[in-house]
């Protein structure tokens, strides 16, 4: 067997994306940050959490073996390097050294390998177990070691370490993350108080360099027009998760500025193909040439957002930026394909998530803009807390969305593949010529050949598309000008190691 070192993953111990440097004795305080989430979180064990503002907490507190950077490439975490095998089914994972947890002790790799059986163990309920059924044995070989064997080969085995799910916790301290996390990160938990806030201090003993501020309170305020008013009144430093109407209100408010970065979240319609009339390609493809897609987020996002061919964002480099998206509407050529398919009007419900105000406008606009085609979609609204019971897999038309998945692969897979976990419950899209690009993908380390597979990917699915995926959304939160050297990620969380709070 032939060990692979990738040059680039051979980094000094405080690797990171952010360039730190630990302040001096009149700067060591930053300040408590006070953060405005909109949700209680369910779950504080990170292999449990479902929810944006669980994987918030999540980065303050724990830390994965690789961790992606801004521009969603991947980077060494308490793992300071990693090799593979030719075939893409050995991987070795060399740890930091002295990295403590909050309680005190060393992290070894007995922790690393006891926090992944939890993944797997179908016991545990973790919501990412799909996406790591190819390890298949696991060996510590010395305390900074891990081997993971795998079942198959995959090529992006180190970057989807980096999952918000996969944090790696103390083996000794397993029974109690859910009231008591425990962790390596740069914030250790203090208290959670369901409906009001959650209390996190600077961890004194972190590994590198940060944080700066003496800790973070998130708090708990459902309305956004509450958190709003919190923030101009200094009453808050962050507001998370701002919607397209928002960045737009805030822009002209003193001393609050707004920050959004692109992502590879999307919103979009999913059409079951099993189901008529979607289950005939060109009914599929006349919903395309009626509603061009950049017009769509223009109205839906005003702006704060990019058209896409799939769940591959516009900014990413494995995107197909030389498909061009239809600059006006073809009213001609989409009612010629639906009369090719046997139609002169397509009449069918289209259901719309109520409580998700732009996925609930996209729905009307699509309704509006396709209608000249010939396209007469019923609008029915349904609470998205009923939506995984009452809609998903059971209409043939509903409006729906997903936040971006740490990899491409984990990013498109289930959700495209003929096998994938999400697909067979969504729009049942079976095309062979993307199956065998995302096979073919995921047999390769070299990320000049993954990307010519996803192009082939993203080309097939222009000639025959699963639904209609309209754009991909940017994550945008809002700042009190004191706060400094906070950075918005594209995953939906804060990277604070090197924010404090200033005049």
């Amino acid at each position: 067997m032939t060990l692979s070192r990738r040059s680039a993953l051979a980094l000094p111990a405080l690797a990171g994306s952010v360039a730190l440097s630990r302040p001096g004795a009149s700067q060591a305080g930053g300040g408590v940050l006070r953060i405005a989430m909109s949700a209680n979180l369910r779950n504080l064990d990170p292999a449990k959490m479902t929810i944006g503002e669980e994987f918030a907490h999540a980065i303050f507190v724990f830390n994965g073996l690789t961790r992606m950077k801004l521009d969603q490439s991947v980077e060494p975490e308490l793992a300071e390097s990693w090799s593979y095998s030719d075939d893409l089914k050995t991987w070795e994972f060399k740890l930091r050294r002295g990295v403590k947890f909050h309680h005190g002790r060393e992290m070894t790799a007995a922790d690393v390998i006891r926090s992944y059986e939890r993944i797997l163990d179908p016991a545990t309920g973790a919501p990412s177990r799909s996406n790591y059924d190819m390890i298949e044995k696991m060996e510590a070989p010395d305390p900074y070691t891990v081997i993971f064997r795998l079942s198959y080969a995959y090529g992006g085995f180190a970057d989807i370490l980096s999952d918000r799910q996969v944090k790696i916790v103390p083996a000794d301290k397993v029974d109690e993350l859910n009231t008591h996390p425990i962790g390596t990160g740069p914030f250790v938990f203090r208290s959670y108080t369901p409906g009001d806030r959650i209390v996190y201090a600077r961890n004194p003993d972190y590994w590198e360099a940060g944080p700066r501020f003496d800790g973070v309170e998130m708090r708990i305020l459902p309305e956004m027009s509450v958190r709003l008013a919190a923030l101009q009144a200094g009453d808050l430093d962050v507001v998370w998760d701002l919607g397209p109407e928002n960045i737009r209100a805030l822009r002209e408010v003193r001393n609050v500025r707004t920050e959004s970065v692109p992502t590879a979240s999307w919103d979009g319609a999913i059409l079951n193909n099993s189901m008529a009339p979607f289950n005939d390609v060109r009914v599929r493809r006349a919903l395309h040439l009626a509603v061009p897609k950049g017009d769509v987020a223009e109205v839906v996002l005003f702006g704060e957002g990019a058209p896409t061919h799939s769940p591959i964002a516009p900014n990413h480099p494995f995107f197909a930026g030389d498909i061009p998206f239809p600059a006006r509407a073809d009213i001609q050529g989409a009612r010629r394909l639906l009369r090719e398919a046997g139609h002169t009007t397509i009449r069918v419900p289209l259901v719309i998530p109520v409580g998700r105000p732009v996925r609930e406008r996209l729905g009307v606009t699509l309704q509006q803009m396709a209608r000249p085609a010939g396209f007469e979609f019923e609008i029915q609204r349904v609470p998205f807390a009923r939506y995984s019971a009452e809609v998903a897999g059971k209409v043939p038309a509903y409006i729906d969305g997903y936040f971006a998945r740490p990899t491409i692969d984990t990013s498109t897979f289930p959700f495209l593949h003929s096998r994938g976990s999400q697909n067979t419950r969504l729009w049942v899209y079976n095309e062979p010529k993307v199956d065998a690009a995302l096979e073919a993908a995921r047999l390769t380390g070299d990320p000049a050949v993954q990307k010519t597979h996803y192009v082939a990917m993203q080309r097939a699915m222009v000639d025959n598309p699963p639904g209609y995926i309209a754009y991909a959304q940017k994550f945008a939160c809002a700042y009190r000008s004191a706060v400094k050297d906070v950075q918005t990620h594209p995953m939906r969380w804060f990277d604070l190691r090197a924010g404090y709070i200033g005049s």
